[in-house]
């Protein structure tokens, strides 16, 4: 039987669930439902110097609302002909390769995701030395991949110019993300309990904006807290609860949220929140407020859509590929431009959101590795 294997290897070091993590998750869980009776195992792995081990399941993350479980040990095995690595975790904070190439000896197969290009086209909006490490593990993954995939187009023309400036020949595809993150319904003691530290659900007198992501450079929260400060002095009292961990690079923000005078008024954050508690919270808001710099896709702006909330989103084109035509789009760095929109924007009136399950999008990986030609 050929085998899809997914590297969760940092997903399970890290113990994260935001956006690379969320992905895997998502995808992995797609493909079990999509594949498992074709002809196909699908598997989590992890490697480690040259080997791999296969887990006969994933456990869910403790902010996936499925209670809490143990992952159980792995088992070696050695992938090879017929197996396909995908390569789709934040696999550059390790060293996969003796494991890799020990995989591809045995005739296995190497797809990889490259998500964005942001450490290397904007390094100081993240951490100390990821920009050689990362640049690094683009390089040893085009020389050994087959294919690599990219959530959107905007990243895609970036990568193709890259590659072939850098002599590499891999083929790179649009594999873009699917926006149904969670299939838990919050239950009422769950709700009960969100009430408890997060503010009550958006009315029309009593508006709530929602900001998704962890809080680092690039998200811009800065910049929307400065909207908000400016309709708070003129008098108006939207809500703004803040949704992320703590990133880095973030000091002077988390030192004006604590001191904010409106803390826990008007002003709120929190994070580890569950899944269920995500979605109760898009669907009970006024809007999503999502402003980035750059990304390299934008899920909560695709998840948002797909509940029916209305999102005001950075006019960048990532933005545009993952929201199409729901989002209300205002230029990332423009303050009075976002507070405008923030004036105005519930008059707007969106086309219909698009939908992008992530069953959609493990049947099209499917299609990319023409894997009902290789099922036995």
């Amino acid at each position: 039987m050929n085998r899809l294997l997914f590297d969760v290897t940092r997903l399970l070091e890290s113990g994260l669930h935001t956006g690379i993590q969320r992905v895997v998750r998502c995808l992995l869980a797609a493909c079990e439902r999509q594949f498992a009776g074709q002809g196909y195992q699908v598997s989590a792995v992890t490697f480690a110097g040259e080997h791999w081990q296969t887990y006969a399941e994933l456990a869910p993350h403790p902010c996936q609302g499925l209670g809490e479980h143990a992952q159980m040990p792995g088992q070696l095995i050695e992938p090879g002909d017929g197996d396909v690595l995908l390569m789709f975790d934040a696999s550059w904070y390790g060293e996969p390769w003796q494991a890799v190439d020990a995989a591809l000896a045995r005739g296995a197969r190497l797809v990889g995701m490259v998500h964005d290009l942001l450490p290397l086209e904007h390094p100081d909006w993240f951490r100390e030395g990821l920009e050689q490490r990362f640049g690094d593990h683009l390089q040893h993954m085009a020389r050994r991949a087959e294919r690599l995939f990219v959530p959107t187009g905007a990243v895609q023309g970036r990568l193709q110019q890259m590659l072939e400036r850098d002599g590499h020949t891999v083929p790179v595809a649009v594999l873009a993300h699917g926006g149904d993150f969670c299939n838990q319904h919050a239950s009422a003691e769950q709700i009960a309990e969100y009430q408890g530290y997060l503010p009550a659900p958006a009315s029309t007198d009593d508006p709530l904006y929602l900001v998704l992501g962890t809080l680092e450079p690039r998200k811009n929260h800065a910049l929307i807290l400065d909207a908000f400060d400016t309709l708070w002095t003129q008098g108006r009292t939207p809500r703004l609860l803040f949704v992320g961990k703590v990133g880095w690079q973030v000091d002077s923000l988390v030192e004006r949220l604590q001191n904010h005078p409106l803390l826990g008024q008007r002003l709120f954050h929190a994070a580890n929140l569950s899944d269920p508690a995500l979605l109760w919270l898009i669907r009970n808001s006024t809007a999503l407020v999502y402003v980035p710099r750059d990304e390299g896709f934008g899920l909560p702006v695709l998840e948002a859509a797909m509940q029916g909330c209305p999102v005001i989103a950075s006019d960048i084109l990532v933005l545009r590929e993952a929201g199409r035509h729901w989002p209300y789009f205002v230029a990332p760095d423009n303050l009075p431009e976002l507070i405008q929109a923030l004036y105005t924007h519930v008059q707007h009136e969106p086309a219909p959101a698009f939908h992008r399950t992530w069953d959609d999008v493990a049947q099209k990986l499917g299609t990319f590795l023409n894997m009902a030609s290789r099922a036995q």
